[in-house]
């Protein structure tokens, strides 16, 4: 019922149903005119008709720009109250058969300005309709003061009620709107949430596929095949960043198309064009006949096509680049869809290139610790094996064999250079994960090797987390406590030495003691100083460098004793 009447008195359409009302209640003024017996009578009724109809028709031809005019200029109004009180003042006042004529202009005002408007024209009218009802007849019996008192009633009830249902109609409208705007703002969410969802289908099938991926060639094959496929692109084409060297390269074009060139990695500088500059400052950008790379094949094949140049990164790594074709035009909804899958890509893309440089730095590391151990259980032994055997070929000797002795005294000379030669490299090639097991076990090893054919042993004491510290300063903590105790090994005359090691929250303490012959301090240290960073004197240098302190305390005959303490935090821990 509400929506019938909402169709009809909509408000362009309100004119019209008071066009329609005017000229229906003429039919009274028609049938009066019909039965009128007296010709005087009958013409003056002609007459009021015909100056009715032509007011009609004139309203009627010209209903839209009065229809603005009274929307406008709401006292033009009062030009047809006027006009109807003039009609009943003709037509015998409150006899008149053009009271409902007299009555449009009232409902006009009520059904445009609702009940303000109804109000102000019924007061406006009131008058009016006394005037011309003074004009048109007198009131001599009580049937005339009934009938003029209810056509007054009407004059102020009808409009007042009219304005109601404009009151409802306009209520309706504004909601009608309301929802209107409802719905739209829901139809545009509802694209924006498909649009959401086949982004978020695209990634999921992007994620599966790049799962079951086997290598990096098929991670961008499965990349571009959900650029080209699933997002409808005619041609797209990755460029990966070797992590390693620091080049683009790795180009790769979907659909394949033979004449696609061959491209050689180039480093990544700004200079190497315009596609090097936008992965560099992460900006993706539209090509438009600039030099995109400093290759001239590749160049001329990229300048066949409009590009969207979008940058891979993940983190503070460049990834590479992907470039779609966009010939066919490329709308807000399709680049939002591309970006959120260019990112998953460089996501994939990103972490596969990571997995394979720490894959390559692990063999590296991995070969450089089995060469290490390798020189240290081969080589290293045999020199150590051959320098003390040496020594004791020299102390066996008689006196008189000069000639033998000094060949001997030479070949000790280049064997022990030759076991310091190798002992750097084995520090060169030391891998960083040297773990408190490993450090005991090797010193072990080594100064068991130091002092054959004779037997030394060391005694460890060590507490807090050795393994948390820097890679660098456990392997200075470790070459400083394998010449301390090879010092031990060698000269003390002693089958044994302590060695205390001691991590706590800002600082380490090593100490490595014996109780054999002891020496003087200030001799051995001068000694040392020709023995580059070995020996007591190296210690020194090493502790002082790393922001530490080195204290040697013996005394002939009463043992030796290393101290180092070292700051956790200092100076670089240099390997």
């Amino acid at each position: 019922m509400f929506r019938s009447l909402e169709t009809l008195f909509r408000a362009n359409r309100v004119f019209l149903f008071l066009l329609l009302y005017r000229w229906l209640s003429l039919l009274p003024a028609i049938f009066t005119l019909s039965v009128e017996a007296s010709p005087a009578t009958r013409l003056s009724a002609a007459w009021s008709l015909a100056v009715a109809f032509l007011v009609s028709l004139v309203i009627t031809i010209f209903n839209r720009p009065l229809n603005e005019l009274v929307i406008n200029h709401p006292s033009l109004l009062g030009i047809d109250l006027l006009f109807s009180a003039f009609i009943l003042s003709i037509s015998g006042g409150y006899h008149s058969p053009y009271f409902l004529y007299a009555l449009s202009p009232l409902l006009a005002g009520a059904f445009f300005f609702q009940v303000r408007g109804a109000i102000a024209v019924s007061i406006t009218f009131t008058p009016l309709y006394f005037l011309a009802n003074s004009l048109g007849t007198q009131v001599n019996t009580t049937t005339d003061t009934i009938a003029l008192m209810t056509q007054l009633a009407g004059i102020w009830l009808i409009p007042v009620l009219f304005a109601y249902p404009s009151i409802l109609l306009k209520d309706i409208n504004r909601a009608r709107e309301e929802l209107s705007s409802a719905r739209d703002e829901l139809a545009q969410k509802h694209e924006t949430l498909e649009t959401v969802h086949r982004q978020l289908e695209i990634i999921h099938d992007l994620t599966l596929l790049l799962q079951a991926a086997p290598d990096l060639l098929s991670v961008q094959e499965r990349v571009l095949g959900a650029v080209t496929s699933d997002l409808g692109f005619s041609k797209a084409v990755v460029a990966l960043v070797d992590p390693a060297l620091q080049e683009l390269g790795g180009w790769l074009v979907y659909p394949a198309e033979e004449s696609f060139p061959a491209v050689k990695p180039l480093p990544l500088k700004p200079e190497n064009g315009e596609l090097f500059k936008a992965l560099l400052k992460r900006k993706t950008f539209r090509t438009n006949a600039e030099t995109l790379v400093q290759q001239v094949e590749l160049n001329n094949w990229l300048s066949q096509s409009k590009w969207f140049v979008i940058p891979l990164f993940l983190r503070e790594h460049s990834v590479g680049l992907l470039l779609v074709d966009e010939s066919d035009g490329l709308s807000k909804e399709r680049e939002s869809t591309l970006m959120t899958v260019a990112n998953q890509a460089a996501l994939a893309l990103g972490t596969t290139l990571l997995c394979i440089d720490r894959a390559r730095h692990l063999a590296v590391e991995t070969e450089r610790n089995r060469i290490a151990r390798d020189i240290h259980d081969t080589v290293a032994q045999s020199l150590f094996g051959i320098v003390y055997s040496l020594d004791a070929c020299i102390s066996m000797l008689p006196l008189q064999a000069d000639e033998v002795r000094n060949e001997l005294v030479e070949l000790r000379s280049l064997a022990s250079g030759a076991h310091d030669e190798v002992r750097r490299s084995i520090f060169d090639l030391w891998p960083s994960p040297l773990t408190i097991e490993l450090f005991m076990a090797d010193l072990t090893n080594y100064v068991s090797s130091c002092c054959r054919p004779r037997s030394f042993s060391v005694v460890f004491n060590n507490s807090g987390d050795f393994d948390s510290l820097p890679a660098g300063l456990r392997r200075t903590i470790y070459r400083m406590a394998q010449e301390a105790l090879a010092n031990s090994a060698r000269h003390s005359g002693t089958n044994s030495a302590r060695l205390c090691l001691n991590v706590s929250e800002d600082q380490v303490h090593l100490d490595v003691s014996d109780e054999g012959r002891g020496f003087d301090p200030s001799s051995a240290l001068a000694r040392s100083l020709n023995r580059e960073h070995f020996g007591l004197h190296g210690i020194q240098e090493r502790a002082r460098a790393m922001g530490g302190e080195c204290e040697v305390i013996s005394q002939p005959g009463a043992g030796a004793r290393i101290m180092v303490s070292l700051p956790i935090n200092g100076l670089k821990h240099r390997g």
